[in-house]
């Protein structure tokens, strides 16, 4: 691991660049080893990805999203899945960022062509324990999941 890195026009358009061309339309760049008890990354988003409504229930984590650029929607849903509060975070303002305690249900949709989020969480990361997903809504690779993120899109319109 390097003693530094710069977080600078060059690594994030390496980062976006990579981002377009993943299959999910989005990607992070990790500043930490997936076993440090601090995880920090640059994660960047498409408009046509697609997040899944989650929490950290089981392996309580909190998170801090800032936006460093683009729009995206951050949406927090009650335990039936109602959406409790939208958020519109943005790298122009006046809202730059969230943080979020452990077991929140939530997911964010991007609403501007790329969005850079510099997002920490608790660590470290282990797959399995992650994330519960919620029932009502469909999960990465399901058909619906186009229509449900442009419906998600119309509450930040």
């Amino acid at each position: 691991m390097q003693d530094i890195q710069l977080i600078d026009n060059h690594l994030i358009r390496t980062v976006i660049s990579k981002a377009g061309s993943s299959p999910r339309k989005r990607t992070n760049h990790n500043f930490h080893q997936l076993t440090e008890v601090y995880q920090r990354f640059l994660n960047v988003l498409t408009e046509d990805t697609f997040v899944s409504v989650h929490r950290h229930l089981s392996d309580p984590k909190h998170e801090t999203f800032l936006i460093l650029q683009g729009k995206v929607g951050f949406l927090i849903y009650d335990e039936e899945g109602n959406i409790k509060e939208k958020h519109l975070l943005s790298s122009e303002g006046p809202v730059y960022g969230i943080d979020i305690q452990p077991g929140v249900w939530h997911n964010l949709v991007c609403l501007s062509p790329v969005a850079v989020c510099f997002e920490g969480k608790s660590g470290p990361y282990i797959e399995r324990t992650d994330k519960e997903f919620h029932s009502k809504y469909p999960n990465e690779g399901d058909p619906e999941c186009a229509k449900t993120n442009e419906s998600w899109k119309k509450l930040f319109q």
